[in-house]
């Protein structure tokens, strides 16, 4: 039986495109999409689905949020990341966060094939870069004055991610739904946790430890 795909992604032409990718294989189908977060978790509560395609720099709620409300409510259901985004850094968040795979879109239909069939299985699917990136996390916890992010909250990081890209509070704020003082708190404390005084030097910081280029 073919396992039900449901893709959330504000760009028709990726829908479309996957899609035609999928129906070649006979066991993998998108049968339905979403334009964005709020409405996949919509669905997600009246449809049953074998896995979740999200992408992640859609209008609305952060894509973080989106995937940690999905896990809340459906914990074996795998969500596979999808972005234009190569960042290694934040592949590591999502799949500590539950997701299932974190897939650049320039990845070779394939490759995609192969990812979402592992997901289906119930495995998860980790690059070479991102196991690579997970075992440096991991033996380096102690040396935080090398990878001082680390000691950041997730929320935390998403924001400092987004600081560090030049996005205003105010636009934060939007995106996380959260008021602009909650947003200036959570500012605060990143530079207080990781030594700074600015949002120049956050940013100066963010690209010193690659997080961004």
């Amino acid at each position: 039986m073919s396992k039900r795909i449901i893709i959330a992604d504000d760009h028709a032409v990726v829908r479309i495109g996957l899609q035609l990718i999928l129906d070649e294989t006979g066991d993998l189908s998108i049968v339905d999409e979403a334009n964005d977060g709020q409405e996949l978790l919509s669905k997600l509560e009246k449809q049953e689905f074998d896995i979740v395609i999200l992408d992640i720099s859609m209008p609305g709620r952060d894509a973080m949020d989106i995937l940690k409300d999905i896990k809340s409510r459906r914990e074996n259901l795998p969500v596979v990341i999808f972005t234009m985004n190569p960042d290694e850094g934040y592949a590591v968040r999502m799949l500590r966060n539950g997701a299932s795979a974190y897939i650049n879109k320039e990845t070779h239909p394939d490759q995609i094939i192969n990812i979402l069939r592992t997901v289906a299985g119930g495995r998860k699917f980790i690059s070479p870069e991102q196991m690579e990136m997970m075992v440096e996390m991991y033996s380096t916890i102690e040396k935080k004055s090398d990878r001082m992010h680390e000691i950041l909250t997730d929320r935390e990081f998403q924001i400092m991610l987004m600081l560090a890209y030049g996005i205003k509070k105010s636009e934060i704020a939007e995106k996380l739904m959260l008021s602009k003082h909650t947003i200036g708190n959570h500012r605060n404390n990143i530079l207080k946790k990781l030594n700074l005084t600015s949002t120049v030097e956050l940013t100066r910081f963010a690209i010193h430890q690659g997080i961004i280029q």
